[in-house]
């Protein structure tokens, strides 16, 4: 172990911990998994730390962490994530950082009060899309946006999955929502004029599992919004402007099959193909990099804070 390295431990092993993050961690010459912590403690012994606890709050006080990944349900987000930062780690948690934008302050307060780093961990972020995204649009290739949309679904077939869970943090909302809110504010900002939503509930469990919503801005621009449970995997984003309209045509979720970036202005199209990048560990690096190198993440501390307050303005809208 390299005294740069940052010295990782990790907060709960699920299904993204396994396949994504883990593998990225351990991949990256930036970090060092030293602990990861599970109910099961099998589970946490399965990623390769240096030590597994069957308690998370014994990972916390673990002196020989620098900084964790939580990555648990997101009902014990705001907990772990005070006690991690006021143990002396930085923290790189999971979206949504917190079910509502009061956790979601009480988080950063914390972060502020102890210096320590904190970032909402949307992977989508560091693929090279979305910079060449902004680059096209900042471009005026579209001519002026003036809208966007963004969409995520998928089907939720198991009835015990966490996500079916209020008390919990579940719904489609904070899960898949979450992503197209952040992509509609790094286009058109964080303050939609007006929200309206509407949702469909299950019944049973109480939670939304589905939502669409319509966000207006200042100068007739706004987005329009889709997530859900309820169908097949599905995922897009257009930013459509006065002169041409850029598709992605798998904005958040990169690795089942290759992204690219259409170009429609009149008559033409162009398509931009992209290469093959590991998104997890790129999240992981830019961390690490503004951890020791004291630069400034590429999502700022208080971003998860900026999308909860129109996750919140969404799900009130869709209540009434």
């Amino acid at each position: 172990m390299h005294s740069s390295q940052v010295r990782f431990g990790i907060v709960g092993v699920g299904r993204v911990t396994r396949k994504r993050f883990a593998p990225a961690l351990v991949s990256t010459e930036h970090a060092v998994l030293v602990a990861a912590a599970s109910r099961d403690i099998r589970q946490a012994e399965a990623l390769g730390p240096e030590r597994a606890y069957d308690s998370y709050a014994a990972l916390l006080r673990d002196p020989d962490v620098d900084a964790v990944y939580i990555a648990t349900h997101n009902g014990l987000h705001k907990d772990f994530v005070i006690e991690a930062l006021r143990q002396g780690k930085h923290v790189l948690c999971e979206k949504p950082l917190g079910c509502t934008a009061a956790e979601c302050d009480e988080m950063l307060a914390t972060a502020n009060a102890t210096q320590r780093l904190l970032v909402e961990a949307f992977m989508y972020r560091h693929h090279p899309q979305i910079q060449r995204a902004q680059e096209l649009v900042q471009e005026r290739v579209i001519g002026e946006l003036m809208v966007v949309e963004a969409s995520f679904r998928f089907h939720l077939a198991d009835a015990n999955d966490v996500r079916l869970r209020p008390e919990w943090g579940g719904g489609a909302l904070l899960d898949v929502g979450c992503y197209c809110v952040n992509f509609a504010r790094l286009f058109l900002g964080d303050a939609p004029r007006d929200v309206h939503a509407w949702a469909t509930m299950d019944g049973v469990h109480g939670v939304d599992t589905s939502v669409q919503a319509v966000l207006e801005y200042e100068s007739g621009k706004h987005a329009t919004l889709s997530c859900g449970f309820e169908s097949g995997l599905y995922q897009r984003a257009a930013l459509v402007g006065t002169e041409g309209v850029l598709e992605l045509n798998e904005p958040f979720i990169t690795w089942a099959r290759p992204p690219r970036l259409s170009v429609h202005v009149g008559e033409t199209e162009e398509v931009i193909e992209l290469e093959p990048v590991n998104t997890f560990q790129m999240e992981i690096e830019d961390f690490c990099t503004a951890i020791r190198g004291g630069t400034a993440p590429l999502l700022k501390s208080d971003e998860g804070l900026l999308n909860a307050r129109v996750l919140d303005r969404i799900a009130a809208a869709a209540a009434t």
